[in-house]
């Protein structure tokens, strides 16, 4: 079989819901980027409804003593991310990031393929 990119840049799946505290709290996904409590990150929006994390030493956020991702409240409400709402998460450990995946952006990604795989007709 011929090499892809998939091949070569392993992507770690997870899906999980925002808890009360505004964190995301899925250590599979955290751990496979060997991010552990206090390690310093920065979390920006990359697209709508979708955010971009990375290790930054310079960063004002951190991963949380528990493990978790904080998320914080203004950059939750730019992405319109709620308390609740499940998000996708894609972990690329060789680029030392995450890509977080929005309730909303999912939503309009299924919508999509639903309307391709119905030709167009609602079923």
């Amino acid at each position: 079989m011929p090499t892809t990119s998939y091949n070569r840049v392993p992507v770690i799946f997870g899906s999980v819901l925002v808890n009360y505290a505004g964190r995301i709290a899925e250590r599979s996904v955290l751990s496979a980027l060997g991010w552990e409590a206090g390690t310093p990150i920065d979390i920006e929006p990359a697209l709508p409804d979708v955010l971009l994390v990375t290790s930054s030493p310079d960063s004002a956020y951190a991963i949380a003593r528990n493990g978790q991702l904080p998320i914080p409240a203004p950059i939750r409400r730019a992405a319109r991310l709620r308390i609740g709402h499940r998000v996708l998460l894609a972990a690329h450990p060789d680029q030392h990031r995450l890509i977080i995946v929005c309730q909303n952006a999912f939503d309009i990604l299924i919508a999509d393929i639903r309307t391709r795989i119905d030709g167009g007709d609602q079923r």
